[in-house]
């Protein structure tokens, strides 16, 4: 209800007093309407009024006749201040009683008048009270009850709704995942439940109606599937059975169209599936119950025994060679065409191979990689390895010069698939580029071939980047040249020319001897060719870049560059994951070309048919190449035996490190060992380095190498470090002189830090390992340059957890190397003396400023 007070007519300001009187009169008159309200409020209230009508003159009168006398300003503040006047928080003057009874005995100038909105009629109020019935107030408060659950059950039936469609979405976002929303047919979708073995799932949502037909067709199917296995067994299916099931069927004077139209279309479906099999049967005489097919494809008899295959038995009479059942079965696939399930796989697997190999380059390598790789996984490598052996061929290997940047974003893709998958995918490419390389280096064919064809020119391309990416030996590939230079002629000076063009100077850096060996055979080819062929430019040109290679004179080269095959193998390296890395195939080339014949021996579980005592070169040159491809001399390998490097990759290190021209030369040849065990690089590094007369600073740059290489070969010095300083008493005094000079260049360069030194018991050193120590800290102290060693002391003096080292490094530079008798031990000149001294007290204050 909206109360609207109305306006009234501007009146003469009251005076403190008079307001202050007004006060207790309005509160008097609101306690004695309230307490009347209480007991008999009716009378009382209409005496209110009259009384309050009857003395409304009088005290206007008054009022006026002290507004004439009284002065408000004559008032005196002590009586002002006196307290009679109420405290401006008195909730009597704003008292806002709404009740009835008080609007009836309010004068009418002090009533506020109340407006109905529109639509509802106003109340009238005619001075007396006007209260509610308690039935009326019973009645509203059970309508506003019954309002209240309508809306709730309102509520409850729309939320049951939006259940229902949520859950209408969720079985059909099931059916759809089940393939079952494109039927329309339920019953089917029921049948198939029945078959499926689901019927129980239907006992909670069919009626009892519906469960009873469900259950009855149920064990009618039940019936007639025990009927038909009953028949199966018993061999009953004949014409003249079908003829009698008819005739039971089908009322009398029907026809064999009404008898179509009458039955289902399961029934319809089976019987089309056994009358095909009538005569399979009737011919076979009651054989397939006698013979079963196993896992393998192989018939056996009611025995067990294996049956010998017809065919095989044919084949082998006849003399021809025996072709294995699934490539019969793609044989008959290809010639009469009747596998059309196989094409298809087939043929959209050469779009979607052909759809990634179209997109491959240098920025999506690995996204390309990843997809091929996933093909794999899903279909048969066969399949695999013929379609991207067929595509390769397409764009790599054709009549005209292929880019060398594209061979190898396809070689690298390939060594990637080695590694990831399996050894027998490059093993796969490789015989494949070989037969062809082998194929046009026959009788006949190379003289046929022009000089504008290019395919043996991108064979060649394609061999030389598989050695780039370390698919193969580098053996392979100097048997290769060796054929080329045996058929010398203008194609082959071609081919020779772009082998040293791309990979001569990495030829020459894998094996230095081995390039030797093939540049004199070259040489010497050459020499014994005829005289046209040596007036050729192209041979002129040949043996120019061939001995640009071997002089390492790069810039002779015409647009030799390196970084494109370099970043890719880092990439390859990247992608790699899982431990994975290229397994090197060691294989020779008459074993790549008898494979078809003798079998794949390099592929685990492949059939191999050949002897080892008549195997090509991969047995007999065995052991001349193992010493040839190394490239040691005979002393090396003997004074190897002799500092006992009892394994293969201890004796390739300490033959490295005794015949490398420097030690970056080192360096890179034992990376190219690809080895895994770290730690065996690290113990014949110290082990040359102790066993020299006098200290070598070969070894510690070569070990200091090694360290800013990769954090590996930095620990591997750190524990090969600990062990010799734990067995320090079992060396002389001229290796541990070595050892010391060894890693004090070792610690001011950074390579490791002084903490190596804390595995060394200061409260018990010995002679010599107070020897060690003494020598390695006064090589460390006198060294040239002293911010290399103020580092090498900050290293470990900010580190808290090497507290206990600290004090003990302070505590023997002042009590073993500052005492005269220490001093004169060592035999140091003047100059000598101070430095040390200086140096001891500033690596002394530099440790204990850092602990405060």
């Amino acid at each position: 209800m909206v109360k609207i007070r109305k306006k009234e007519p501007m009146k003469k300001r009251l005076t403190r007093k008079e307001q202050r009187k007004q006060k207790q009169e309005v509160k008097k008159t609101h306690k004695r309407l309230y307490h009347a309200g209480k007991t008999n409020g009716t009378q009382r209230v209409v005496a209110a009024e009259a009384a309050a009508q009857s003395s409304k003159g009088g005290r206007e009168k008054k009022k006026k006749k002290r507004r004439a006398k009284v002065n408000p300003e004559e008032i005196p503040v002590e009586q002002l201040l006196s307290g009679e006047v109420d405290a401006d928080d008195d909730e009597s003057i704003a008292s806002d009683f709404s009740d009835a009874e008080v609007d009836a005995l309010l004068p009418a100038s002090r009533k506020v008048e109340t407006y109905e909105p529109l639509g509802k009629k106003p109340k009238v109020q005619r001075g007396a009270i006007q209260r509610q019935d308690e039935m009326e107030v019973r009645r509203r408060e059970l309508r506003q009850q019954k309002e209240l659950q309508g809306k709730a059950r309102k509520q409850r039936v729309k939320q049951l709704k939006v259940d229902n469609e949520e859950e209408d979405r969720e079985i059909a976002k099931l059916e759809k995942k089940l393939k079952l929303n494109k039927s329309k047919d339920k019953n089917r979708l029921v049948r198939k439940m029945f078959n499926d073995g689901l019927d129980y799932l239907l006992d909670f949502c069919l009626d009892d109606d519906e469960e009873k037909q469900k259950w009855e067709e149920k064990q009618e199917r039940k019936r007639q599937m025990k009927e038909q296995q009953e028949r199966e067994e018993a061999g009953m299916w004949s014409d003249e059975d079908e003829g009698e099931d008819e005739e039971m069927k089908l009322p009398e004077g029907d026809g064999d169209s009404e008898s179509e139209g009458a039955e289902e279309s399961e029934t319809d479906d089976s019987e089309e599936e056994y009358s095909e099999e009538d005569d399979e049967d009737q011919q076979e005489d009651e054989q397939p119950s006698k013979f079963k097919e196993d896992i393998y494809g192989r018939k056996r008899d009611a025995e067990g025994n294996i049956l010998p295959d017809p065919i095989e038995q044919e084949a082998t009479a006849a003399g021809q060679k025996y072709i294995p059942p699934h490539q019969r079965a793609l044989m008959a696939a290809a010639s009469a065409g009747t596998n059309e399930k196989q094409a298809e796989i087939l043929a959209r697997l050469l779009k979607q191979c052909k759809g990634l190999l179209n997109r491959l380059s240098e920025a999506n390598l690995h996204k390309i990689a990843v997809g091929i790789e996933a093909l794999y996984m899903k279909n048969s490598r066969y399949n695999m390895n013929e379609t991207l052996t067929r595509l390769l061929q397409e764009a790599l290997l054709g009549p005209t010069r292929t880019q060398e940047r594209m061979v190898q974003e396809h070689m690298v893709l390939l060594a990637y698939l080695h590694a990831q998958i399996g050894s027998e995918i490059g093993a796969h490419f490789l015989q494949t580029f070989v037969e062809l390389f082998d194929g046009h280096l026959k009788d006949g064919h190379l003289a046929s071939l022009a000089v504008e064809d290019k395919q043996l020119n991108n064979v060649v391309l394609l061999l030389c980047y598989m050695y780039i990416f370390k698919i193969y030996e580098l053996s392979l590939l100097m048997e290769l040249i060796g054929r080329l230079a045996d058929n010398l002629c203008e194609k082959t000076v071609e081919c020779l020319l772009l082998i040293f063009q791309s990979i001569g100077f990495r030829l020459r850096k894998d094996d230095p001897l081995a390039f030797k060996t093939m540049m004199q055979n070259v040489q010497s080819k050459i020499a014994a060719a005829p005289l046209e062929l040596k007036e050729n430019p192209r041979l002129r040109f040949m043996v120019d870049i061939l001995n640009a290679v071997k002089n390492n004179n790069m810039n002779k080269l015409p647009q030799y560059d390196p970084e494109l095959a370099e970043n890719l193998r880092k990439r390859l390296k990247a992608m790699l994951k899982n431990d994975r890395y290229v397994v090197t195939l060691n294989i020779a080339l008459a074993d790549l070309l008898r494979a078809d014949k003798v079998g794949k021996w390099w592929i685990v579980g492949s059939a191999w048919t050949g002897n080892l005592n008549e195997m090509g070169t991969a047995s007999k040159q065995k052991p001349n190449q193992s010493g040839s491809s190394a490239g040691f001399a005979d002393q090396l390998l003997e004074l190897a035996k002799k500092q006992q490097m009892n394994t293969a990759e201890r004796r390739n290190i300490f033959c490295i490190i005794m015949s490398a021209a420097d030690y970056v030369d080192a360096f890179e040849k034992i990376l190219h060992l690809s080895l895994k065990d770290q730690r065996a690089v690290a113990y014949v590094i110290i082990h040359c380095a102790l066993n020299e007369r006098r200290a070598n600073p070969y070894y510690a740059h070569l070990a200091l190498k090694f360290c800013q290489y990769n954090r590996k070969y930095q620990l591997a010095f750190q524990f090969a470090t600990w062990d010799r300083i734990n067995d320090i008493e079992s060396l002389s005094k001229a290796q541990i002189r070595n050892l010391a000079s060894f890693l004090q260049q070792l610690i001011l360069s950074a390579g490791l830090q002084l903490s190596v030194l804390k595995v060394v018991d200061f409260m018990q050193l010995e002679r010599l390992s107070f020897f060690f120590m003494r020598e390695i800290m006064v090589k460390l102290l006198l060294a040239s340059d002293e911010r290399e060693l103020q580092q090498s002391f900050e290293r470990i003096a900010k580190n808290s957890k090497l507290q206990q080292f600290k004090q003990s490094i302070r505590l023997f530079m002042q009590h073993f190397l500052l005492q005269e008798e220490q001093l004169s031990k060592l035999k140091l000149k003047e100059e000598q003396q101070e430095l040390l001294q200086q140096r001891v007290d500033l690596m002394d204050k530099l440790l204990a400023y850092v602990d405060l």
